[in-house]
């Protein structure tokens, strides 16, 4: 897994937008997803091409899945089924600026596993129809993971250094990196300073190069939290809000950071916050 994020420098991992695996695509640029195992099976809420009238050219090659819509669309859905007896959803979210164009999914982002069902899963796809039961029952099969936010939320905040990002009234603040033998989870304030509410779009994670010229999506390799202690919808004036993030365990290269970016909906005051790799490697153990 750690070897992934080293080689695979053209991956994004997936964001999460309010409790779900959210992926940005758009129709000038195909986007890959690239799973742990073989896809069998895949169904959408938009109309799968090539076909008649279709919404979006979608097509799969082993553990790849190619997604590129023909025009702007609505927010739909996908969930996908792999040869290991995975189950996975995501919501597909139109951005024509999107940066990111390939992704990494891991196990973990997966909201069921029918162990009985390992290599025998169907090998059609069925493109067209949204599985909504799948969907909604994502939240409920998770594993609970409120003990260990807990755990990480009665840790001292101890980062003082090179741990701030500041943008109009805005201070985004990494208050520390704390790990255990399979996860590591970041302690995050975002202060709004100003008199008008901040609206949050997103939140993502990438991992990208040290220096400073700009990168293109290519070079950039997003990564998917596997949870969150909150859902962070608005920062209200004059207010702060904390969150913690949870990841599968990973450590980046000494020339790369770890960029963490607050995006404005219907806004731009858009701010990221570059996490060296020494706070990583430095986690503290729960």
């Amino acid at each position: 897994m750690k070897r992934l994020l080293f080689l695979m420098l053209a991956g994004c991992l997936v964001t999460t937008s309010y409790g779900q695996n959210t992926i940005e695509w758009r129709k000038d640029k195909v986007t890959q997803m690239i799973f742990p195992a073989d896809i069998v099976k895949f169904r959408t809420g938009y109309i799968a091409g090539p076909s008649d009238n279709f919404d979006a050219l979608t097509q799969r090659d082993g553990k790849v899945l190619y997604i590129q819509p023909v025009m702007p669309l609505d927010e739909t859905n996908l969930n996908v089924v792999t040869s290991d007896g995975y189950y996975y959803a995501f919501n597909l979210v139109y951005n024509d600026a999107a940066k990111c164009v390939n992704y990494i999914i891991r196990p973990a982002m997966a909201f069921y596993q029918d162990e009985s069902g390992r290599q025998d899963a169907p090998s059609v796809a069925e493109p067209g129809v949204p599985d909504v039961d799948a969907v909604a029952a994502a939240e409920a099969v998770r594993p609970d993971s409120a003990s260990l936010f807990s755990k990480v939320s009665e840790q001292g905040s101890y980062l003082v250094m090179n741990n701030v990002a500041k943008l109009q009234k805005l201070i985004f603040v990494l208050k520390g990196v704390y790990v255990d033998k399979t996860h590591i989870f970041f302690k995050f304030s975002i202060q709004n300073n100003s008199n008008v509410p901040f609206d949050v779009d997103y939140i993502a994670f990438s991992v990208t190069a040290r220096k400073t010229r700009k990168t293109s999506s290519q070079e950039r390799l997003q990564i998917l939290p596997v949870g969150a202690d909150v859902d962070v919808h608005t920062i209200g004036a004059k207010s702060i809000a904390e969150v913690i993030y949870c990841f599968e365990k990973f450590t980046i290269g000494k020339d790369k950071v770890l960029l963490a970016e607050v995006l404005e909906q219907g806004g731009d005051r858009n701010i990221g916050l570059r996490i060296p790799e020494t706070f990583i490697i430095e986690a503290r153990k729960l």
